[in-house]
């Protein structure tokens, strides 16, 4: 009898730790998943409700029953997931995944380290416990990729004159574009400052702004302060005053969404 109850709490305790139940924690706070469960797929990644892990990370989800795919933005960052596709689109460039997004019982399923990853979260995997480790903090850094690098939800070539930089320590502005005029060619600088607004907004916006931009030909020309209001992305930019003096820059602030300018207040 001893040894029937033994081996019986044995194989209990063997069905508890095989049965670990899998968790999502995002910047320390487990994320709760009220119905659908996450679960590992075939591919070895963590499937998550897309709404519920989007939102853990704080991006707007939605969900396109047209073209079968889960949209998730977040400070001028869009990840497009397709159902049954590893082909992704971030901020409109295709890329490629080891997995793909899943429709199961009519609940959209997304991995959950791409979802992370793609607006600059860090992921962390613990098998032991079986908990996926999310960390914001670094949301905003610049993410190489090859001829290209992520800066703040823009996606810039290395190759360039112009400065972007993301900016993570202020609550009003998340990028700074600068030309400077000491550098090499000044008119590629606003060339590619216009190809990469482009990417998030719209034509008007960006040819407003650029139509001020090349205003100052000469490093000795002056360009007064002036804010900018984009529709298509609920945004103000910021041009800062460029002062008529040698070696000047031109240098225009991203705010984040959302943020008001105070003298426009």
């Amino acid at each position: 009898m001893l040894t029937v109850f033994i081996l019986t709490i044995f194989s209990s305790s063997m069905t508890y730790a095989i049965n670990i139940p899998l968790r999502v924690v995002v910047d320390g706070e487990e994320v709760n998943f009220p119905d659908a469960q996450p679960f590992i797929d075939a591919n070895g990644r963590t499937q998550t409700p897309s709404r519920f892990i989007g939102e853990a990370i704080g991006a707007i989800v939605t969900w396109d029953g047209n073209a079968k795919k889960a949209v998730f933005k977040m400070s001028g960052t869009t990840l497009e997931l397709f159902i049954g596709k590893k082909e992704y689109q971030l901020n409109g460039q295709k890329k490629q995944m080891d997995t793909e997004a899943l429709l199961i019982d009519g609940r959209t399923f997304v991995p959950a380290r791409y979802v992370a990853e793609a607006f600059g979260a860090t992921v962390r995997w613990k098998n032991e416990i079986k908990t996926v480790y999310i960390d914001t903090d670094d949301i905003g850094k610049v993410v190489d990729e090859g001829d290209t690098r992520e800066v703040a939800g823009f996606i810039v070539p290395k190759n360039i004159d112009l400065s972007v930089s993301a900016i993570k320590d202020d609550l009003n502005y998340e990028a700074v574009f600068t030309i400077d005029f000491l550098r090499k060619d000044v008119e590629k600088q606003k060339d590619d400052m216009e190809k990469i607004l482009l990417q998030r907004f719209s034509e008007d916006t960006v040819k407003e702004i650029m139509n001020v931009v090349r205003s100052k030909v000469k490093d000795t020309d002056l360009i007064e302060a002036r804010y900018f209001y984009d529709t298509k992305t609920s945004q103000y930019i910021f041009l800062a005053k460029s002062w008529p003096m040698r070696g000047s820059t031109i240098t225009l602030y991203i705010l984040i969404k959302g943020v008001k300018p105070r003298s426009l207040s």
